[in-house]
């Protein structure tokens, strides 16, 4: 039997084998150089917990299920929202200057240089704030509260010693302003202020008001006019004079003086139905909470005379005004650098005590007169002082919780042998919300001032 040839199959495979063969000897030296594999070792026993505690296991109860959400500590009582409080016991002077010259007034418009800047610094010296209109506005809207005594600054007609007098000494003392201006005028010939004058102003301090058109006397109009001609003249002098001043300065226009202070029940009427939140007169009068938005009244500055100044800054009883007075600075000290006069709460310091002790420490301005002290309160009025003559110590212990957050007080007095009263007044902040929190405020407060044996009354 013949033997076949073998196939290519076979063939392939005889000469693979073969190769292999050859490679063997290479391989083996390949292993050679390969680094060594480390002997597998054995895993290490797992580690044994220690059992809990009695106090662990407790905690580790609480951590179950949804009680993780739960809150587990008493973080004690959650200061509370402040109800708002409006006080309605303030009292408003707004002061009205037309004109200004740099030395003698021609007429009783005009005011000098020396008299305006003398009226500026004695409200700074009496610490009377001095508010914007929008303040006394909002107040009127019982949307905020102001000072218990405050003055409003306006400003009628729009005449150039505005900007290049009061304008500078208003910056100085930083006080807000209202400008009441009449279309007819604005930007004229002569002495008025120019736009753009007036919109620097408005940048720094001031508020715009509208006077009217043209500054007539509104309520005698109805002589020379129909019953038609003169509401259409009436309707053009309130509205328009709020549309023009309102596009030509880009602001709000919301309050109107009345020219010359002439009006009656209709024009008063029209004006608050024009939009505007209230309008004033030339009444000298002090406005509080219950005076009608419509016919606010103002204390007209004449010439050089300070007779207006006087009685619109009365805030403190008795017939006195800042102009009576001699004004002692908180900060005042002798020759030996000792402070005059020693005040409790300190001035611009804020407190946590709604019912603090007030005092004044008179002893550094030689005897005083027990009968002159007048002590006055934010919010209480004129309150009964107690006076030490040993001490010269003047104390007054809040009967009630301080209301608002800043607390006005003022301190009249006359020295032995003196022919003038004196004046020293400050303002203390309280923080009302210390109230909800009484721990922390107890450990906040300082410690009150021992009240003075009883004494004579103020």
């Amino acid at each position: 039997m013949k033997r076949r040839p073998p196939s290519l199959f076979h063939l392939a495979t005889l000469l693979a084998l073969a190769g292999l063969l050859m490679l063997a000897p290479s391989c083996e030296k390949l292993k050679e150089l390969l680094p060594k594999q480390p002997p597998k070792q054995e895993a290490p026993p797992a580690p044994v917990e220690n059992p809990l505690t009695a106090e662990e296991e407790q905690l580790q109860k609480g951590m179950e299920g949804d009680n993780v959400f739960s809150a587990k500590v008493d973080f004690g009582e959650v200061p509370k929202a402040l109800p708002f409080e409006l006080n309605r016991s303030s009292v408003v002077s707004i002061l009205l200057y037309h004109d200004f010259v740099e030395r003698i007034p021609r007429n009783e418009m005009m005011v000098s240089k020396g008299v305006f800047r003398a009226q500026m610094q004695a409200l700074k010296d009496a610490n009377i704030p001095v508010i914007p209109m929008s303040d006394l506005l909002a107040w009127k809207k019982g949307e905020k509260n102001i000072p218990e005594a405050a003055v409003v600054i306006t400003l009628d007609d729009g005449w150039v010693g505005v900007h290049e007098i009061a304008y500078p000494i208003l910056k100085e003392f930083g006080y807000p302003f209202t400008l009441y201006l009449y279309k007819k005028y604005v930007g004229g010939a002569g002495r008025s202020m120019t736009v753009a004058q007036i919109k620097e102003m408005l940048a720094n301090g001031g508020e715009l008001g509208s006077h009217s058109v043209s500054h007539q006397a509104m309520a005698q109009m109805r002589r020379s006019k129909s019953p038609e001609q003169y509401q259409a003249w009436l309707h053009e002098e309130i509205h328009e004079s709020k549309r023009w001043l309102e596009e030509t300065f880009q602001l709000p226009c919301r309050t109107f003086a009345y020219p010359y202070g002439d009006k009656n029940a209709d024009i008063v009427k029209q004006v608050m139905e024009a939009g505007y939140d209230a309008a004033v007169t030339v009444n000298p009068q002090k406005l509080n909470w219950d005076t009608h938005s419509g016919e606010l009244p103002r204390f007209t500055q004449l010439g050089d005379q300070d007779a207006n100044f006087r009685v619109a800054t009365n805030f403190y009883g008795g017939g006195k005004s800042i102009s009576d007075s001699r004004f002692v600075k908180t900060d005042a000290v002798n020759e030996q650098g000792e402070k005059l006069v020693t005040l409790k709460p300190e001035p611009n310091t804020t407190i946590t005590d709604r019912l603090p002790v007030i005092e004044a420490n008179l002893s550094k301005l030689g005897p005083i007169i027990p009968e002159s002290l007048v002590l006055k309160v934010g919010g209480f009025g004129t309150v009964l002082a107690r006076y030490d003559p040993a001490t010269q110590v003047v104390s007054f212990r809040m009967p009630q919780k301080i209301r608002l957050e800043t607390c006005n007080v003022m301190l009249s007095f006359r020295r032995v042998g003196a022919d003038k009263d004196e004046l020293v007044s400050w303002q203390f902040k309280v923080d009302k919300k210390a109230a909800y929190l009484p721990q922390q405020a107890a450990e906040a407060a300082p410690a009150p001032s021992p009240a003075p044996p009883a004494s004579p009354k103020a």
